[in-house]
């Protein structure tokens, strides 16, 4: 099924088996569309697919994430060949790393694909509409290689060879089959430098030297959150509980009548909020 007993030997991993149901499904869809509604299609791959003029003029920057989720629906054996490479390197890296690294892994990958594909546009290199994954497979396998270099594999499960060669060969066809469907190839060599320079990030200049670039949790950012408005509350309360002990203090020595209009409000209303008793 899906493992290499005698090369890989990781079944696949939860986030990898998520995004290949993802992208065949999305694949499939496209297929339709192509022979139902091309019209529909088009305009799905241009408002969602890499065109780095959209991009540079029209602010398009999704593009630069969401291109790597389509794929061209004519290029059957292409798609088929990115995706059985991305089960084997993507589900060996992420049970190494661990769903969230290879997450953060993946996305790099891809934005630094995009990156490159814009660039090689400002520097005049014709690149059309990109799709697909091969920036993604580009920055794996170079992981994977570095990782275990000399780690032997059966390829298509009967040839043994090395990681690094293993790796070497699928660029070569990756390189070939985008230049037999006319793809620039910009895209995969971002996806090589981004997952090279990430990889070295991680594991040299960041313990090596002690440099750490900024990040970005969402769940840090929202229990970080979540505790500031709690300290507000705490806040609001205390001083609310301040005022109302100094209203009831001048009320019993000088009456309610001594309450102005606000401070008659403003009793009321922390009575409610405050001191109301809860069921």
């Amino acid at each position: 099924m899906a493992s290499f007993s005698s090369g890989f030997g990781v079944s696949t991993s939860p986030l990898v088996r998520k995004l290949l149901i993802l992208n065949i499904a999305i694949f499939g869809i496209e297929f339709i569309l192509s022979l139902v509604a091309p019209s529909i299609l088009l305009a799905i791959l241009g408002l969602f697919g890499l065109t780095p003029g959209l991009v540079l003029e029209k602010f398009f920057g999704w593009q630069l994430l969401t291109y790597s989720f389509l794929h061209s629906p004519n290029m059957l054996i292409g798609f088929l060949f990115e995706m059985f490479a991305f089960w084997m390197f993507g589900s060996a890296l992420e049970s190494h790393w661990g769903t969230r690294n290879f997450l953060r892994y993946f996305m790099f990958c891809v934005f630094g694909g995009g990156v490159a594909t814009v660039l090689a546009s400002l520097f005049g290199f014709q690149q059309g509409t990109v799709l697909g994954i091969s920036a993604v497979l580009y920055g794996l396998i170079t992981a994977y290689a570095l990782i275990w270099p000399n780690r032997e594999l059966l390829f298509w499960g009967i040839f043994p060879i090395k990681a690094k060669y293993l790796a070497v060969l699928i660029l070569v066809v990756l390189v070939l089959l985008g230049l037999q469907s006319g793809t620039p190839i910009a895209n995969g060599i971002g996806g090589f430098a981004a997952g090279g320079l990430y990889f070295l990030y991680y594991t040299k200049v960041k313990y090596k030297f002690g440099i750490k670039f900024p990040s970005f949790s969402f769940s840090r950012w929202r229990q970080k959150r979540k505790m500031v408005r709690w300290q507000e509350e705490m806040k609001t309360r205390e001083e609310a509980k301040e005022e109302v002990d100094r209203l009831l203090e001048k009320i019993s020595k000088e009456g309610m009548n001594s309450l102005n209009k606000k401070e008659k409000k403003f009793l009321k209303e922390a009575s409610t909020k405050y001191y109301e008793a809860k069921d």
